[in-house]
């Protein structure tokens, strides 16, 4: 993930993916995603229609595990009727522009996640955490980071993982359903962003809540962001403040008129002691 400095040096330091590379992704994650949806019992009546096929082709086969799956993928292609390149790669950029939107997904424009998002870098690491912060996943995926989803029951994940594919995002977004401390216990990758729930952090105890957001910071690499997100009926995202008395929190611009209710807060971990603090433009804590 870029520091403010880097944003305005335009320094970008991944090459984003070719088209033709987001296209052969895409028409994998539909396939296994069709895989998935079948009973045992389906599968093996699509590999004896892949063998008939290949039968009737006439050809002489070496039959392999490998040949086998290459045709009951060909099958699986026909049967979504999955659009070719050319007409993929038309609609693909109106598509991006708009989930690229936060108003796409219901997010507020001047929610703290909108400061975020020119800094973001194809590759970069996110954990969303929370069933109200479900829409973030889904925009962050839009700018091709890699995000963890966590939920708290199999129903609603299923419905985020539904719509990741739907919306051709699949291959950004992996989803699971794990208790939150255990999650932030267990996860040992370092990521750029964390986005979080208030409702998520009300449901646990003091102390677990403690764990939780200790662990995640620990996992936080430097100069990267919490997002604490508000839940209806659920504590302010201001009453988190005291888990990051050493962070810095990014100021939001100056408006007429304020929201009614907080729509959350951004936080950045402070730069290895090397790096010049001056490069995030952002605003300390009140104290």
């Amino acid at each position: 993930m870029l520091t403010a400095l880097q944003l305005q040096q335009q320094r970008r330091r991944r090459a984003v993916p070719s088209l033709k590379q987001q296209y052969h992704e895409y028409i994998l994650q539909r396939i296994e995603s069709y895989k998935n949806s079948l009973s045992r019992r389906e599968l093996l009546n699509l590999g004896n229609e892949a063998v008939a096929e290949m039968e009737a082709a006439g050809d002489q086969f070496l039959l392999t595990e490998v040949l086998l799956t290459d045709w009951v993928d060909r099958l699986i292609h026909k049967r979504l009727r999955l659009q070719p390149y050319s007409r993929w790669s038309r609609q693909l950029k109106d598509l991006r522009e708009a989930q690229r939107e936060p108003t796409h997904w219901g997010i507020d424009r001047r929610n703290p996640v909108a400061r975020l998002l020119p800094r973001l870098e194809h590759g970069d690491g996110a954990l969303v955490i929370g069933n109200d912060a479900a829409p973030f996943a889904y925009l962050l995926a839009a700018h091709s980071v890699h995000v963890i989803f966590i939920g708290s029951d199999m129903t609603f994940v299923d419905q985020v993982e539904s719509r990741v594919a739907e919306e051709a995002l699949g291959h950004h977004c992996a989803t699971y359903v794990a208790p939150t401390i255990q999650f932030a216990d267990t996860c040992a990758e370092a990521v750029h962003v964390v986005a979080i729930d208030t409702g998520t952090l009300q449901l646990e105890t003091v102390a677990n809540r403690r764990v939780i957001l200790d662990r995640l910071c620990e996992r936080t690499s430097p100069g990267g962001v919490h997002l604490i997100l508000p839940s209806p009926r659920a504590l302010s995202p201001d009453a988190f403040l005291s888990h990051y008395s050493e962070w810095i929190r990014e100021a939001p611009p100056t408006e007429k008129r304020r929201p009614a209710r907080s729509l959350g807060l951004m936080l950045t971990k402070p730069p290895e002691p090397d790096e010049p603090r001056a490069s995030l433009a952002s605003r300390e804590l009140p104290a």
